[in-house]
């Protein structure tokens, strides 16, 4: 019977599909491994589209990539529609960054590009959901049990630095912050002047809703203004 039942589950799974367009632009989307992803954006014509800004190996996977005639985009006025179907083979979460292909020529309500955040689930499995700065003053969901790692960018040999503010509550917790070289365990320092991403892995620890607040300023002077700042509203079900 168990047997069975998880059988079950993996067609129904196999056979969800969720539709994003234009007007999901800058949302998180929740998905389950299994399910077919399809996104519809509009276009200048048929052979103007989008791309895709990096792969995603283990997570999504590019199924068909096709440009249409028409506004099954779902925005009035769009002479043909960009149609990608993405199935879900593992859980994590990730930033799904489109931009158009020829910049400046496409017919694209949403800007020079398309992000969504989606966060993939497998039942009884802790997942990695990664955030870069295309996710700054988004929202994620996390489960509890799943590590939150969120990219930033920096200058190597720069005075200015990532600063975490204060979390006043047990909802999530900092593990540990890696720099590019330590992640990818380079003993080569980077050149000053060159950019630089630092990363800080957080644990979701206990259900709730939380802001994790950065703050990118100069580390020897506290008083000048931060340069700039990141932003996420995490909930933990």
């Amino acid at each position: 019977m168990f047997v069975l039942l998880l059988c079950a589950l993996g067609a129904q799974a196999q056979g969800a599909i969720t539709t994003i367009t234009a007007a999901d632009n800058g949302k998180e989307v929740q998905l389950t491994v299994g399910e077919r992803l399809i996104v519809r954006l509009p276009t200048a014509a048929p052979r103007y589209g989008w791309r895709l800004v990096q792969n995603y190996p283990g997570q999504l996977t590019l199924v068909s990539n096709q440009t249409l005639p028409g506004v099954r985009s779902g925005v009035p006025g769009a002479p043909a529609t960009h149609e990608m179907h993405f199935q879900t083979i593992g859980s994590g979460g990730l930033d799904l960054v489109l931009v158009a292909a020829l910049p400046g020529t496409g017919y694209s309500p949403v800007g020079s590009y398309f992000h969504v955040y989606l966060t993939i689930n497998q039942p009884g499995v802790a997942k990695n959901v990664n955030i870069t700065e295309y996710g700054n003053r988004s929202r994620v969901t996390v489960n509890k049990g799943d590590q939150l790692s969120i990219k930033l960018g920096t200058t190597a040999g720069s005075t200015s630095r990532w600063e975490v503010m204060p979390i006043a509550n047990e909802i999530v917790k900092l593990v540990n912050t890696q720099t590019e070289q330590e992640q990818k365990k380079s003993k080569k320092k980077p050149k000053p002047g060159t950019p630089q991403d630092i990363t800080f892995n957080f644990q979701a620890l206990n259900p709730g809703q939380t802001t994790i607040r950065f703050l990118y300023r100069d580390g020897t002077n506290n008083d000048t203004p931060p340069k700039r700042d990141f932003v996420l509203d995490v909930t933990v079900p």
